[in-house]
């Protein structure tokens, strides 16, 4: 017999995670990995699962799904490079699916789980991996592929195989009642209206907007450096220092060869910034200098820092720095702005409290314009093909929000609710209510949507127990580190 067991697969198999699908090795795009193990000559294996090891090396399970993650980054936005913070997670998560793909694995063979070796060149064959124009299957070509080759395809999809196996019989056999799909259609399916105003912290008045900018020139000031990170050797950034006071031309080339930050291939170069956006040590030296100049080492919490000018300092217009001038006003006077807002805020809902159906001509009152939104689901997310409207994003993942909304009756109004920049005041206008025939129409979709969700739930708990009861070592932070983004967040 091919296999243990057969099951029809369900139509609908997207497991939550991508290791479950099989691979096959591409060109390999990066050697960022294999750069850093090199030069830090440490272990050739990433990481150990119950006693076996997850190797390093370029034809491994950990590099191979490294090119396949890398390759699916690029392809999203080819025009954008792929960053170094960017590689570093796809790194990650490369060792996370190879820990995931090793504990299936390891546990299909305790079970004992196998498949036929005709099963799996007959899905070699079906896979084309030696297919021609004309044939299925192409002797010659098979015949002229190197055996490493032929070998690493047929573990690869062997191992797949089994993975599929063990996949059909502990998560792809869950059942769902007719109860279940009901509930949960009503549950992404249900939602409420409203209409809203937003009381913002950064909605003053211009004169004082314009009196604080001319009052703070240095807020708005803005420096255009390149530098070069050193982060752990004061003596090697004392040497680059020491070649840029004999070749100060060479500042690019310098940086894109030695920096340790994500901006030594644009040769250092940070673009304008303002004085709060960076350390203040780093600020307190870039701004000093004027174009051309180069400074002194510079200390701070990433390291050491060689700046050069490449403009002189300016002060940004008051209409193009209008955003800074707000955010700068609100930081500065955080206390006052809040409060004043709400006073404001509890004079509008006892308004509107007292008189639910005038809501809109009260906020006109108060020079505030009502926003409608399309129903908003239990989740806080919109529910799909309603009125297109863009995405609120003050609303969005303020489950407090979202909770008060659907406690708030048709017509009521609710509030206030403090949000990120400011505070909001609702009336619930609409609920969608529960249609039998939409629901019939949807009833097959809904059904495998929730199956999977619920082999999915099943699969991660077993992921979740199995991985906290095996022991793994993981070497991840021995090869590779996480950089401090320089700018404040």
């Amino acid at each position: 017999m091919p296999v243990k067991k057969t099951k029809k697969k369900p139509e609908f198999k997207k497991l939550i995670v991508s290791i479950v699908i099989g691979f096959v090795a591409v060109a390999f795009v990066g050697s960022f990995a294999y750069n850093y193990a090199a030069k830090r000559g440490k272990p050739n294996y990433i990481a150990v699962v119950n006693g076996e090891p997850i190797p390093l090396g370029s034809d491994s399970l950990f590099a191979n799904l490294y090119r396949r993650f890398y390759e699916e980054e690029r392809q999203k936005n080819p025009e954008k490079e792929i960053t170094e913070e960017q590689n570093l997670q796809l790194l990650r998560r490369a060792l996370d699916a190879a820990i995931q793909r090793t504990l299936i694995l390891q546990y299909a063979k305790k079970e004992g789980l196998r498949v036929a070796k005709e099963t799996v060149l007959a899905r070699i064959i079906e896979k084309g991996y030696y297919a021609t124009p004309e044939k299925d299957f192409d002797e010659e070509r098979f015949a002229n592929t190197p055996e490493a080759d032929r070998k690493q395809i047929y573990k690869a999809e062997k191992e797949q195989l089994i993975i599929e196996l063990f996949m059909d019989e502990h998560f792809n056999i869950v059942s769902t009642s007719e109860i279940e799909t009901k509930s949960f259609y009503q549950l992404v399916d249900y939602g409420k209206k409203i209409e809203y105003i937003y009381l913002k912290y950064d909605d003053i008045p211009e004169e004082k907007l314009k009196k604080f900018y001319n009052e703070n020139p240095r807020l708005f000031e803005q420096a255009h450096v390149a530098h070069i990170l050193i982060k752990k050797d004061r003596e090697k950034a004392e040497k680059i220092l020491q070649e840029l006071r004999k070749n100060p031309g060479k500042f690019e080339e310098i940086a894109k060869k030695e920096s340790e930050d994500t901006t030594a291939e644009k040769g250092g170069d940070l673009g304008w910034f303002y004085r709060n956006d960076m350390a203040p040590e780093f600020s307190e030296a870039a701004f000093k200098l004027k174009k051309g100049e180069i400074s002194e080492i510079v200390e701070t919490p990433f390291g050491f820092h060689i700046i050069k000018a490449l403009d002189n300092v300016k002060i940004k217009p008051y209409e193009e720095a209008l955003p800074r001038v707000k955010r700068e006003y609100v930081n500065t006077y955080r206390e006052e702005v809040e409060k004043n807002v709400a006073e404001k805020s509890k004079n509008i809902l006892e308004a509107v409290s007292r008189a639910p159906e005038k809501f809109e001509e009260i906020a006109e009152v108060y020079k505030l314009k009502p926003i409608r939104t399309d129903f908003i689901t239990l989740s806080g997310q919109y529910i799909l093909n309603e009125e297109q409207n863009a995405p609120l994003f003050e609303l969005m993942g303020n489950q407090n929000l979202v909770e008060l909304i659907f406690s708030t009756k048709i017509n009521h109004i609710g509030g206030p609710v403090k949000v990120t920049n400011g505070e909001i005041i609702f009336k619930v206008i609409e609920e969608k209510k529960f249609d039998p025939e939409q629901y019939e129409k949807a009833k097959d979709y809904v059904t495998r949507i929730y199956t999977n969700l619920k082999q999915n739930n099943l699969f991660n708990d077993w992921y979740v127990h199995t991985r906290n009861n095996s022991k793994i070592v993981d070497n991840f932070n021995k090869f590779f580190y996480k950089r401090t983004p320089e700018k404040a967040q």
